[in-house]
């Protein structure tokens, strides 16, 4: 084996660690994405890409199968280029979310395609010219099963927390002013607020806005504020593009104080926060039946 397709195996070992990890961090992230190519019911195999990620790309790192793990790594990836093509095509994606929560990482369609091959032709190569080495040291196992327990509770804990968040049956209002969120709005007891918290980066943040701007023209809510993690340069460039009809309010940093998901959403009635929505926004039609 020569020291080049070391180097393959080890890039591509990598990217899968990455990939998984970040996926791992805050699973909804991924699991939305799933959704937005249309397969909305198969979010419950989020989870299990993710592990199966991170252990080839463990198993690349530590140089264990090469031919056998670079096989099924590249069949992965040419199945998920696939569906992201569909996703494309059929359902105007663009970001594929196959870095989670990593924003920056998450690129336009070419870059993505791009990368995908490029990664293709390493992951072959280590198949055709790689070895089949099979045992490893105390260490190195040590470390396989440490990092793939990790992962496991972060993605089993991620994804848990996601299917609650959802679970708007168990959800119990909260008085604003006991909650994080007063330090940032000010409402009024007659008036039913949506408070959109985003981040002009977050690629999920600005799919929502198509629908975000048509909750006070349907009569969701009496208003809508967003709070922005940015400046207002990145504001001006926003309203270039989306030309929004609500109010934006920019924050730094604090803003994490609330949350560190983009984009959360709180509805505020009555003083009191009755509903809140991770992740990409219903349509108007959808949230109005829904309350």
């Amino acid at each position: 084996m020569t020291k080049r397709i070391e180097l393959y195996a080890l890039v591509s070992g990598l990217l899968f660690l990455l990939s998984g990890i970040a996926k791992a961090v805050d699973i909804s992230v991924f699991a939305r994405a799933i959704s937005q190519y249309g397969f909305g019911n198969l979010q419950f195999v989020a989870p299990l890409i993710v592990v199966v990620e991170v252990a080839l790309g463990l198993l690349l790192l530590f140089q264990l199968w090469q031919k056998r793990t670079a096989l099924w790594a590249a069949i992965l990836v040419a199945m998920f280029t696939l569906v992201y093509a569909y996703g494309v095509l059929f359902h105007g994606v663009e970001d594929c979310g196959c870095f989670g929560t990593i924003s920056f990482l998450n690129s336009s369609p070419l870059v993505t395609f791009v990368r995908n091959a490029v990664l293709l032709y390493l992951l072959i190569a280590v198949w055709r010219k790689g070895e089949n080495k099979s045992s490893a040291n105390v260490w190195a196992v040590a470390a396989i099963i440490l990092a793939l327990t990790i992962t496991a509770f972060m993605t089993g804990y991620t994804f848990r927390k996601m299917r609650t968040s959802h679970n708007q049956e168990n959800f119990k209002a909260q008085a604003i002013e006991h909650s994080e969120l007063r330090n940032f709005v000010q409402t009024s007891k007659d008036s039913t607020y949506f408070v959109f918290v985003f981040s002009y980066s977050c690629p999920h943040c600005l799919n929502s806005i198509a629908n975000l701007k048509e909750y006070e023209r349907a009569g969701v809510v009496d208003r809508v504020i967003a709070l922005a993690l940015g400046d207002s340069i990145q504001e001006k460039k926003f309203a270039e593009v989306f030309q929004p009809n609500f109010t934006i309010i920019n924050h730094s940093k604090e803003l994490l104080k609330l949350t560190n998901s983009f984009p959360k959403s709180f509805i505020v009635r009555n003083d009191s926060i009755v509903r809140e929505i991770a992740g990409e926004l219903p349509s108007a039609y959808l949230l109005k039946s829904a309350k």
